[in-house]
This record gives C-alpha cells, structure tokens and sequence, in this order.
C-alpha cells in the first residue's frame, strides 16, 4: 500500500475520531442534551412512543462509542469501526433524506446542542464524511507508515477537519446571520 493512502486512512480515522467524540459527549453530558437528542430522534423516526425514541437514542450513542473506540485499535478493528461508522452515517443521512422529503423540520441535534433543522447541509457533510470512511477502510495498514513528519502532518489534518465539521452548522448560522438577504435568494 502505498504511504499516501496509509496517511490519508490516518487523517480520515482522526477526522471520524474527532467528530463522533464530539457527538457523543455533546449527546450525552447530560439530562437536558441527552433529553433534547431523544426528541429529535423522535422526530426523525416519527415515534409517538418516547421508550422508543429513547431506546433508539441509547443505541445511536452506544453505537458511536463502539465505532471511537473500534478506530483507535490497529487495523482489523479499524476496519470494523469504519464499517460501523459508515453504516451509522448511512442511516442518519437516510432519516434526515426522509425527513426532508415529508417536509419535517427537525433539529439535527448530531452534536447535542445545535438546534439548527437538519437540511441539504447535513447530507453533503454526512456523505463526505462516509467517503471519508471508506478510503480509511481502503487505506487501513497494520501499522503506523514509517514518515513521522508526514504522521503528524495527517493527525493535525485530520484533526483540525474534524473541529471545523463539527462546527460547521455554526458556521452556517453566522454566514446566514451575516449575510440574510443572499440566504434568503439560495433559499427560493
């Protein structure tokens, strides 16, 4: 395998590190975030039941937990963590596409606080990051590549990539916020 995919697998694996540690400690820090998570999911899933939201709610976090954990062991692990948050991607971007279609307006809530409604901007970031899955799936070797200056170099890319996406529908609020009458001529 050839030393640039070996480093592009180690900054997809730090970028997916970053995003769901940021999702789940938002979900999860507690009561109130915990609680405003299992409404959204509720409202994607179109549950009257609150134990099933919740239920779903418990198993996406844990589900988020595993696939952290599963990405920092070596490489056959690895390689399940990114299965596993690609498939988890998958079915969010699924939920949020169905959401759409219904004309559900529902807080994404991906990392606990945001309440901005899920949209066109959460499919796009959801279908880079499940690329980014599968080239570091492809690109997972038994071992760290033996370039430390490029190691670094694909850690802190991967980690100032996964800060920026987890802030990234911030950024969208302000970019609206600061400029209302282009948003409201992309919106027509």
């Amino acid at each position: 395998m050839s030393l640039a995919m070996e480093l592009a697998a180690m900054s997809c694996r730090t970028l997916l590190v970053v995003v769901f540690a940021v999702a789940v400690v938002g979900k999860a820090s507690g009561a109130e975030s915990f609680g405003a998570f299992v409404r959204s999911v509720q409202e994607f899933v179109r549950s009257a039941s609150p134990s099933r939201g919740r239920g779903v709610a418990h198993l996406v976090v844990g589900a988020e937990a595993v696939g952290i954990v599963l990405l920092l062991l070596p490489a056959p692990a690895a390689i399940a963590g990114f299965a596993l948050v690609g498939c988890l991607l998958g079915a969010f971007t699924l939920a949020i596409a169905a959401s759409l279609r219904r004309g559900a307006r529902v807080p994404c809530r991906c990392f606990g606080a945001s309440t901005s409604n899920a949209g066109p901007l959460q499919l796009v970031r959801n279908g880079l990051l499940m690329a980014a899955a599968v080239t570091g799936a492809v690109g997972t070797s038994n071992g760290p590549p033996e370039a430390p200056g490029a190691v670094a170099v694909a850690l802190a890319t991967g980690l100032v990539v996964g800060v920026v996406v987890t802030v990234l529908d911030d950024i969208s609020e302000l970019l609206r916020d600061a400029f209302p009458v282009a948003a409201r001529k992309a919106r027509r």
